[in-house]
């Protein structure tokens, strides 16, 4: 008892120490419900939230989902799984919602660390989650998801048949602001697949249903008009949108910049082009395109230094950005080599293990043990087919025995039978007899001998007899018929031994209506309709 006490004391002080305050808890309940239209606010909220290890389980996993899908929105690269590992351990099949979003945001924290299996596997299990919770916003972003990984594999039909299904998605749960972004990205896969017209058209569309108070997304609106207008040459067109992407907001101001600068290349400005270029102070992914304008308006100022120079520079961005997708591509074929080399390397293993005596000595053994297995197998066979044989006759014998025994018992139920048959038919006679005043007769009966009162003898025998012939039917009826008098009874009985009304209201001392209401209220006793013949239904009872 001693020993227990302090592992005791150690559990409790476990459990109390995992404990979620009311403070802590509400920090929490305001985020989730602050999170899909203020994620910055959420955010804060959470910031606010310290020792979160400490908390109960449940609340701790709601913590890391949270967090790192407040992190996401606020445009925080998440690279670290560690805290929503936290969340996908916990939720599972009893949670589908919350499950599937932290599935989701692991898939976004695998891409982050360039964990392109890491982020498939994740995505399907989300997904997965996703269809059982019927929750059309997650699917949304799911499906948007996949979409951006078939992009990066320049599966542009695939990119945008999960573009679509994200938008009906979204569609379907009233998300109008995600739904503007769907339309968005659709535009841009159809850019993407050179359909400028069709790419123009959900822009158009996506313009319409954006809010005003939307900045950024206004801005890559009128950026996507921009380009599409640019591949169509409609250089007015592309230079306006470009203007109304660049007064709408901040946002992406190197692309806005080498846009305005492409466009005016096209017009032959070539002053406001060389402007435009030098705002722009990092290209990023637009490096190819910044170069191969510097190259074309420097080429048009006939500036050999200069075309020389920004050439290198073109090559070299575009080589990065080769090596990049060569790179990935690698990846994919080195893995399928090792794979295709390990079912090589087993091939040569089974062949090997076939080669020569081996193989022999292998078919000899397998033979020996066949055979040996088939003699037992047969003897086993034998010896169950002998067994059974042996339990049939066993039970012939005992059904033979049964049969005997279920003959001597119907012979003996037939000769009571007959006997109670032959005993009614006396008590028939001598009823006659007593209703004709043979009273001396019918004391000297061997059936009513025994009886110092002759008709309650009577009675007495024919209720026995008939209970002989029927299975005790007196008994049944009055434990399925519980209204039941005695009177009632004994009528049945006379009714089944073949008396007639006459005699059966002479027999019990009754007057013939008072016999025909018993008669009447033993139908109703035991529920017949009119069209039932009471006698009838007493021998089919």
């Amino acid at each position: 008892m001693r020993l227990l006490l302090p592992l005791v004391f150690t559990l409790l002080l476990l459990t109390a120490c995992r404990h979620t305050t009311p403070e802590q808890k509400a920090l929490l309940s305001q985020a989730e419900i602050v999170m899909p239209t203020h994620p910055d606010r959420a955010l804060h909220l959470l910031k606010k939230i310290s020792n979160f290890r400490h908390f109960a389980t449940s609340d701790r996993a709601l913590y890391a989902l949270l967090m790192t899908q407040a992190l996401d929105k606020c445009d925080s690269v998440v690279a670290s799984d560690t805290l929503i590992r936290i969340a996908t351990d916990y939720y599972g099949s009893n949670d589908p919602v919350r499950a599937g979003y932290a599935w989701f945001y692991r898939a976004r924290c695998e891409n982050n660390q360039g964990n392109a299996q890491g982020q498939v596997n994740a995505l399907l299990k989300a997904e997965e989650f996703a269809s059982k919770s019927n929750n059309y916003r997650l699917q949304g972003f799911i499906y948007g998801d996949k979409a951006k990984m078939y992009q990066m594999q320049n599966q542009l039909d695939s990119m945008l048949c999960y573009n679509m299904q994200a938008y009906s998605s979204l569609k379907k749960a009233g998300d109008k602001r995600n739904c503007v972004v769907c339309l968005l990205v659709i535009g841009y896969s159809h850019y993407l697949n050179r359909q400028y017209e069709t790419a123009l058209k959900y822009s158009a569309l996506a313009l319409k249903e954006c809010d005003s108070s939307e900045p950024l997304l206004v801005t890559s609106i009128h950026r996507q008009q921009c380009l599409a207008y640019y591949c169509l040459k409609d250089y007015q067109n592309a230079l306006r949108f470009a203007r109304l992407s660049a007064a709408s907001s901040d946002a992406y101001d190197y692309c806005k910049q080498i846009n305005l600068s492409m466009i005016f290349n096209k017009m032959n400005n070539i002053d406001s082009a060389c402007y435009y270029l030098r705002q722009c102070r990092s290209p990023h992914e637009m490096a190819p395109e910044f170069y191969q304008t510097w190259l074309n308006v420097c080429a048009k100022q006939f500036d050999s230094n200069a075309v020389a120079y920004y050439s290198d520079k073109l090559v070299y961005a575009k080589d990065s950005l080769y090596k990049h997708n060569l790179r990935e591509s690698f990846a994919g074929l080195e893995r399928k080599y090792k794979y295709e080399g390990f079912l090589s390397q087993n091939k040569s293993l089974i062949i090997a293990n076939q080669q020569g005596k081996l193989l022999v000595l292998l078919l000899f053994l397998f033979l020996s043990i066949g055979g040996v297995g088939f003699a037992l197998y047969r003897n086993r066979q034998n010896k169950r087919l002998l067994e059974k044989q042996l339990q049939l006759n066993e039970k012939q014998k005992e059904l033979s025995q049964r049969m005997q025994e279920r003959a001597s018992m119907l012979q003996d139920q037939i000769n009571i039978q007959q006997g109670a048959l032959s005993t009614l038919n006396k008590l028939k006679f001598e009823i006659g007899e007593l209703s004709r005043g043979k009273s001396t007769k019918i004391a000297q009966s061997p059936c009513l001998k025994k009886g110092h009162d002759t008709t309650e003898n009577i009675i007495k025998h024919v209720v026995e007899n008939v209970d002989l012939l029927y299975n005790h039917i007196s008994k049944r009826l009055v434990e399925s018929f519980p209204d039941l008098l005695e009177n009632d009874v004994i009528i049945c009985c006379f009714l089944l031994a073949g008396f007639d009304n006459v005699t059966i209201y002479t027999t019990l001392n009754l007057k013939p209506n008072s016999y025909n209401v018993k008669r009447t209220g033993l139908r109703k006793k035991l529920r017949l309709s009119h069209e039932t013949n009471l006698t009838e239904f007493l021998a089919g009872f």
